[in-house]
């Protein structure tokens, strides 16, 4: 019938596939795609990198690196002593350094395309003569040796070595090699990430600490000012200048104050057992150091790295692109379990009746030659893993592109967040000076009688408000500048030097938020 196909033979497909074999032997076929790394981003800066982000005292640089020890831009002794202690004692970064072992170890399992084995064996066996006569054996005789009427029993000794090389025509190990090599990478960009990660923490946590200090001082000093305004309404009330219900606020507005000192005791103390379990030790074993009030600075500069920079050095971007990669070659192992698998095999052996003649040269026997393997019945699971493989490329893709994203907007955010605080921490600055003015006027007219001791209380309110709002706006200046140094850093050279990184250099307390 003209139009009809009729399906290949068999044969003739094996016939075909081991032409492709030859050919791709010849020209040494490596099946898949080959790996490109993701074009970086044409952008020269960001959303909030402009005069936005520049306006105030913090000052941002983009096109500056950020050292991996990036946290010694606040120049504190104390921070950079209380990291060495971290990165050498964490557990998150020992788990992380013992899984990037394991994917070494995983990647070096895989060894070679040559094999070779060795095998030695002694039997003591029983001849069957009555099969071998078919089944009519009475007797067995040599001339010169008397008639062997039973089965014989006999030792028989063996030893002998195998090689076999793989040829990998269709590039199948190669591939598989290249996938192990790119999961080690991504092993290695997830511990890199693991210690930017943990240096955040511990910088967040000692902020925490910084803070908690900062403010009980800050409320320790409200609490004098408190006593002084409940004394000076007191007397007046002796002299008939304040009503017994202006005496009562004053002395709710203390109690009020003195209230909020148990919660930053809590803050501190949260903070500290925080960082008892980043530096690996039992809070009831260890504790943190005191982060000095008195001394550091913000950067006068924050670096930041450009868009095309940070795709290059960010390890949660070389992590996905490491597991794009690992999922492109994964493509080519399973294309390649398509077709033949061809090896060279060669076998040696000695075996012998006796231990004596093992190695005599008649007891040598050997074999050389190719070995096809073909997948004739499951060439459908195999076409399925190949798409499999080839999805997961694609989920591996989208994820880089969503990390890359996401990075930018780490980026931008941090940059909008640098960009209020400095306009922040001014406003907050003269709200304080005013409300500072406002208290200094309403202390003369109520010790003159013109005003109220409602009036004076409201007026201390404020301040008190006022003080604390501006100190916690500085420790968010910290905070936020300590996030953006994290978005944009670059982690020590390839994760393995972590443990001797964290030099002394110089840089600002945290504690120094409040200033």
């Amino acid at each position: 019938m003209i139009g009809a196909s009729r399906p290949m033979p068999r044969f003739v497909r094996v016939h075909r596939l081991l032409l492709g074999a030859c050919a791709c032997a010849l020209a040494g076929c490596t099946l898949g795609p080959d790996f490109k790394r993701p074009e970086p981003p044409t952008a020269t800066g960001y959303a909030m990198a402009g005069d936005d982000a520049n306006a105030g005292a913090v000052q941002t640089e983009v096109g500056q690196q950020v050292v991996g020890d990036w946290w010694t831009l606040f120049r504190s002794p104390t921070l950079d002593a209380l990291m060495r202690q971290a990165i050498a004692g964490s557990p998150t970064l020992a788990e992380a350094r013992a899984r990037l072992a394991e994917a070494h170890a995983a990647q070096g399992a895989q060894g070679g395309l040559l094999t070779a084995d060795a095998t030695g064996g002694f039997k003591r066996e029983e001849a069957n003569l009555n099969a071998l006569s078919g089944g009519s054996f009475s007797s067995f005789s040599v001339p010169g040796f008397p008639p062997i009427v039973t089965n014989p029993e006999f030792n028989l000794y063996s030893v002998g070595a195998s090689v076999s090389y793989n040829l990998d025509v269709f590039g199948g190990q190669r591939r598989l090699r290249e996938s192990l090599a790119a999961q080690t990478e991504a092993q290695r960009r997830e511990l890199d990430a693991a210690y930017l990660t943990l240096t955040g923490k511990v910088v967040q946590q000692a902020l925490i600490i910084a803070d908690a200090d900062i403010q009980t001082a800050e409320l320790q000093a409200i609490a004098a000012d408190d006593q002084r305004d409940l004394d000076m309404i007191t007397r007046a009330r002796g002299a008939g200048g304040a009503a017994g219900i202006d005496v009562a606020q004053a002395e709710a507005q203390l109690a009020k104050d003195q209230a909020m000192l148990p919660v930053q005791s809590q803050r501190r103390a949260q903070a500290r057992h925080a960082l008892a379990v980043l530096v690996g030790r039992s809070p009831a074993d260890w504790s943190a150091p005191d982060f000095d009030a008195s001394s550091g600075s913000l950067p006068a500069a924050l670096p930041v790295a450009l868009p095309s920079t940070l795709v290059r050095q960010r390890p949660d971007i070389l992590e996905a692109e490491a597991k794009l990669h690992a999922a492109t070659a994964e493509i080519g192992v399973a294309t390649a379990d398509l077709y033949p698998k061809i090896s060279l095999t060669g076998t040696i052996n000695q075996d012998a009746l006796t231990l004596q003649s093992l190695f005599d040269k008649g007891s040598t026997s050997f074999t050389l030659g190719p070995s096809v393997s073909l997948p004739l019945f499951h060439s459908g699971e195999l076409r399925a893993r190949k798409r499999e493989a080839e999805a997961e490329a694609e989920a591996a893709l989208a994820s880089y592109r969503e990390t890359v994203l996401e990075a930018f907007a780490q980026v931008d955010d941090a940059l909008q967040a640098i960009a209020h605080d400095n306009q922040a921490y001014d406003e907050d600055a003269k709200s304080l000076d005013a409300a500072q003015r406002r208290l200094d006027m309403a202390r003369k007219g109520f010790a003159a009688g013109g005003l109220s001791a409602r009036d004076l209380l409201d007026a201390q309110q404020s301040v008190r408000r006022a003080r604390l709002t501006l100190k916690a706006q500085g420790t968010s200046r910290y905070a936020d500048a300590a996030v953006l140094l994290l978005a944009v850093a670059a982690p020590p050279q390839s994760g393995d030097a972590q443990a001797e990184n964290t030099s002394s250099s110089p840089g600002a307390d945290p504690a120094a938020a409040g200033r």
